[in-house]
């Protein structure tokens, strides 16, 4: 019997352990900003933002892209060295996803959008990752981007504006997911299906086999 229950509770933990835990949509929405402010830390949500300089944008649309959120943090063209995202506390944590765009809604060769997003990743003992996601022609919107779960046990993460030749461009980010981990969520109705079926059948093997050992002992 104990050999049964481990078993199904060995079926149960595969089929429901898979989403993250605590996780976090860092939106900037309760973020202090008048004017489009110049900053280079922000902080909000417990995690830290840090850059050369970067802008908080208040008042999106006519020069800067809208996408419906009060306020989200960008970087302008030619300022090199992208935004550094940290925990205020030093922890390690996930990253699951983010939204980008290119700053400006009219661009020009001398203000151009970035037409990239490149991501670095450092973890914690040093390795580091690295992802880009395309922003096609670098015209205004927003667009969503998932990234893999590789990115995880993270110290920092850089988020960079580039163009096609490798210089930087207008950049725009917002809804950036954040995390610290997996935990248990309740499975689609197929996959527990499939995970109640099995245990049955090995529910039943296990009955079928118990009065033959008896029977064999005495």
């Amino acid at each position: 019997m104990k050999a049964l229950a481990c078993t199904l509770g060995a079926i149960l933990v595969a089929v429901t352990w898979s989403a993250p835990a605590d996780a976090l949509d860092i939106t900037f929405d309760e973020v202090m900003s008048v004017g489009n402010p110049l900053v280079t830390t922000l902080e909000t949500a417990g995690y830290r933002f840090t850059a050369a300089f970067f802008r908080t944008i208040d008042t999106p649309g006519g020069t800067f892209v809208a996408n419906g959120s009060a306020v989200y943090i960008a970087q302008d063209a030619g300022w090199p060295g992208g935004i550094t995202v940290t925990r205020i506390d030093g922890a390690p944590f996930f990253l699951y996803e983010f939204d980008a765009a290119g700053l400006l809604v009219t661009p020009s060769s001398a203000a151009p959008n970035a037409q990239q997003v490149s991501l670095l990743g450092l973890q914690a003992g040093g390795a580091f990752l690295s992802a880009s996601y395309s922003l096609g022609s670098g015209l205004a919107g927003f667009a969503h981007f998932v990234v893999p779960a590789s990115w995880q046990n993270l110290e920092a993460v850089t988020f960079t504006g580039l163009l096609a030749a490798g210089a930087s461009g207008a950049l725009a980010l917002d809804d950036i997911g954040v995390g610290e981990g997996p935990i248990p969520t309740v499975p689609e109705p197929p996959t527990l299906l499939l995970a109640l079926a099995t245990a049955a059948g090995v529910g039943a093997l296990a009955l079928r086999r118990g009065p033959r050992i008896l029977a064999r002992r005495r």
